[in-house]
């Protein structure tokens, strides 16, 4: 009771944290957002002048470079950042383990922000590419259910025994847990069986893999829409100015989160 305790204050006073250093940083944001906001005179400097043309200039090729930009390039952009984080991360994660012996809970974080960013690849390499990634996949898999059967015209033209050292584990197996399963003796019924199992946990594999891959997938989806529809909006309130207009949009969103939220 006293450990479970334990863990929630320390759980408690990491949320505390987490909250105070987005207060800071929300603060300060409005701070030196407020400072731009306040335009001529603080560029009457023009080293800060020629500083804030910078940002806005860049800002402003970033918001053209999202306006022209289409979701499905978004989503190909973004699946080569998932896979190059996910190979980073899991080298380091491999350092870690091998050099540091470490089973500090940084690399658990690790993992899971490994994990997450696989499966930000894998789906949309999935969902973006399904045709491709099928037919990629469906080669080993019809070796694997037509193989069986191939196995069993050879039991029965070629007198091999393929198909009696598939089953006998499977009927070994079967035996120590206590479940009976009916012998067949005709080799294209064994292979035919065998092809129909791997058949249907293939096929709950696929369902699975979707049902597991659309979240990510959505997330993805939304991370690439949101900022084109925004820079779209910056472009029609002002195109020349989208920096600006940023700026008033994030300056409003962080007063409008430390009045209500913090």
């Amino acid at each position: 009771m006293r450990k479970l305790l334990n863990i929630g204050c320390v759980a408690s006073g990491q949320k505390s944290s987490i909250l105070n250093m987005l207060k800071i940083f929300l603060i300060t944001l409005s701070t030196a957002l407020t400072v731009y906001l306040i335009g001529e005179k603080i560029r009457r400097n023009p080293k800060i002048d020629k500083f804030l043309l910078a940002i806005e200039g860049r800002y402003s090729r970033i918001n053209e470079l999202l306006e022209d930009s289409t979701i499905k390039e978004g989503l190909f952009f973004l699946k080569k950042m998932y896979g190059w984080l996910a190979i980073v991360l899991f080298a380091l994660i491999w350092i870690i383990q091998r050099f540091f012996k470490s089973h500090n809970p940084d690399t658990l974080s690790l993992f899971f922000i490994f994990s997450l960013c696989f499966m930000g690849w894998f789906s949309i390499k999935w969902i973006a590419d399904h045709k491709k990634t099928v037919l990629e996949m469906s080669r080993t898999n019809v070796m694997l259910i037509f193989g069986p059967l191939a196995l069993a015209a050879f039991d029965v033209f070629l007198h091999t025994e393929f198909m009696h050292a598939l089953t006998t584990p499977i009927y070994q197996m079967a035996a120590g847990i206590n479940i009976r399963i009916p012998e067949a003796s005709n080799p294209f019924v064994i292979g035919g069986v065998i092809s129909a199992v791997y058949l249907i946990c293939l096929s709950i594999y696929y369902i699975i893999t979707w049902v597991m891959v659309i979240p990510m997938y959505l997330f993805s989806v939304a991370a690439i829409f949101l900022p084109i529809k925004f820079s779209r909006l910056l472009s029609s309130i002002d195109k020349e100015n989208t920096f600006f207009w940023f700026a008033v949009i994030l300056w409003s969103g962080s007063n409008l989160w430390l009045g209500f939220f913090l």
